[in-house]
């Protein structure tokens, strides 16, 4: 998940840089005379999603078994979003003839993503796995992403699209990056007191 929300994070950097670059948001599809960057933009765009569906199937499997039937439905719209995002990067590798990816197919990925974590939020809750601050945060900021998209859209009259139009993505990306940490922290830490555990001696 830290890899998802990091790629989130730089496609937004690339976004900026092409903005500044050429003057305006690019969102249409790179061709053979697009420039590096302009190819960067979908590939990174498509790996966070692929990334984050797999960081969310990681939630899944901290629950073992608990909260059964939320955690199986994020668990399958993490799926989706892994499907979705690998089946536009096949398509990126222009192995269908012209390189191109499809943009129902990208929608359906972050579908995949902001609903699978919400749901796995809330298995997290009932489960109690992962911080609270997690639990919560995984819950609630995707509640967010929607409303966020569409407060950025009167602010495109101030300030470039480049800017403002994905504005939430590198957002949504950061706070996914810091929950994927401390998931981390949390398995390493666990791992650690286990390993405690089995070495120390048993007093009889």
């Amino acid at each position: 998940m830290m890899l998802g929300g990091g790629l989130w994070i730089l496609t937004y950097v690339v976004e900026i840089v092409i903005g500044l670059t050429l003057g305006e948001a690019v969102y249409s599809r790179p061709d053979a005379s697009a420039s590096l960057l302009e190819w960067l933009w979908p590939a990174c765009f498509m790996r966070a999603i692929f990334f984050l569906g797999v960081g969310l199937l990681g939630v899944r499997a901290r629950m073992e078994g608990r909260s059964r039937k939320l955690g199986i439905a994020g668990a399958l719209l993490a799926s989706v979003a892994i499907v979705a995002a690998s089946i536009n990067l096949i398509l990126l590798t222009g192995v269908s003839g012209e390189p191109t990816a499809l943009d129902g197919i990208g929608f359906l990925g972050v579908i995949g993503v902001i609903f699978g974590s919400i749901l796995m939020g809330i298995a997290a809750l009932r489960a109690k796995v992962l911080p609270r601050w997690a639990r919560f945060t995984l819950t609630f900021l995707p509640l967010a992403f929607i409303p966020a998209i569409i407060a950025t859209i009167p602010l495109e009259s101030v300030a470039p699209e480049y800017v403002i139009a994905d504005l939430p993505f590198p957002v949504v990306g950061a706070v996914l990056a810091t929950v994927g940490y401390a998931m981390l922290v949390d398995m390493t830490s666990q791992a650690g007191r286990r390993a405690h555990t089995s070495t120390s001696p048993t007093v009889r």
